[in-house]
């Protein structure tokens, strides 16, 4: 089958196009025949090595979307063949003490779909039954590969991390970006009131456009903080989504209110701060990852999908010939929602 893959870490020309084995289905997967995968800045990061030094060659994408085109035998599933799909890419094993008590997001054992296991840039992809979820029938497969981590990221952060609230005013960082334009929405369905952040005008319209309520331009308003007090009468927000990490580590903390809780799920710009800690010391501030999202919380963000409510974003679409091109793009940045790959 043809499929994108490396033999080696480096830069785009070591992504290559090329044949590669048909996976075989074990006992408990199906096989799914992609149809659409797209782009995170992990799979960046693998290429070059940042994020996997496993065995090679390895192919890549962690958002997968496709059509169910074999299940094995002695698999327990409602699926049938044909049903249309999208995968969660974290696998757990069942049965390790974490598993067993229903913390499967802190399975000893769990490895992710296009990091430690073939990904989706290829034709047929496997994975365990019960990480397939059916998608709505109006949704097609581009806009469906779009959701898998950015949606589930999201929804995991806001809803189950942070508990936003419909009276929160949330400042969300980089609205261009595939969790940013999906945390606007995100909020927007549930009530908030959103400021958010971008590098250019035509991102912040564009995040007006999918409603956001406040926009500020980063570059041009470098210690946004004092932006954020005066749009909320000097009491700050109630609740950072950060992407970013260490360049806008301090601002954010000057951007929060009391007891004011922020989230961080990426760290694009560095992982190194130089921080005061009596941001801290002398404020009820909330800090917290995004580990631990689950099978039940992928699930959930799913019946909110299903229901209509978020919608996946595309920004631009590159064929699985040309995967090296997307990449390109989204080392550029000039884009809003998600790179997807169509086969």
């Amino acid at each position: 089958m043809k499929a994108v893959y490396i033999t080696e870490h480096g830069g785009t020309d070591k992504l290559v196009y090329g044949d590669r084995p048909e996976p075989e289905v074990a006992p408990g997967e199906i096989m799914v025949r992609v149809r659409a995968s797209a782009l995170n800045h992990l799979d960046l990061n693998l290429r070059e090595g940042k994020s996997y030094n496993g065995p090679l060659p390895r192919t890549l994408g962690c958002d997968i979307a496709g059509e169910v085109a074999a299940i094995s035998p002695s698999t327990n599933t409602s699926l049938q063949v044909g049903d249309r799909v999208i995968l969660n890419n974290r696998v757990t094993c069942g049965v390790c003490d974490a598993c067993n008590m229903g913390l499967d997001q802190s399975c000893s054992n769990g490895k992710r779909i296009g990091v430690d296991l073939d990904g989706g840039h290829a034709e047929f992809v496997t994975a365990p039954a019960a990480n397939a979820h059916v998608i709505p029938d109006d949704m097609d497969f581009t806009e469906a590969a779009t959701l898998p981590i950015a949606a589930h990221t999201v929804w995991h952060c806001l809803m189950t991390q942070a508990q936003m609230k419909p009276w929160d005013t949330v400042l969300v960082q980089a609205a261009g970006s595939g969790v940013g334009s999906m945390a606007i929405q995100m909020a927007k369905m549930v009530g908030a009131r959103v400021i958010t952040t971008a590098s250019s005008q035509w991102k912040l319209n564009k995040a007006k456009e999918w409603g956001a309520d406040e926009v500020i331009n980063y570059r041009d308003t470098p210690k946004f903080s004092e932006r954020i007090k005066e749009l909320t009468g000097g009491l700050g927000v109630d609740l950072v989504f950060d992407c970013v990490g260490a360049d806008i580590w301090n601002e954010n903390l000057l951007s929060m209110a009391p007891r004011g809780r922020l989230v961080i799920t990426g760290v694009t710009s560095g992982t190194q701060v130089d921080m005061n800690l009596a941001l801290l010391h002398n404020r009820p501030l909330q800090l917290m990852g995004s580990g631990g999202r689950s099978n039940r919380t992928f699930a959930d963000f799913m019946k909110v999908v299903h229901h209509g409510s978020l919608r996946g974003i595309v920004a631009q679409v590159f064929p699985l010939d040309n995967v090296a091109a997307a990449h390109q793009a989204m080392e550029d940045r000039d884009f809003y929602g998600k790179l997807v790959i169509e086969n």
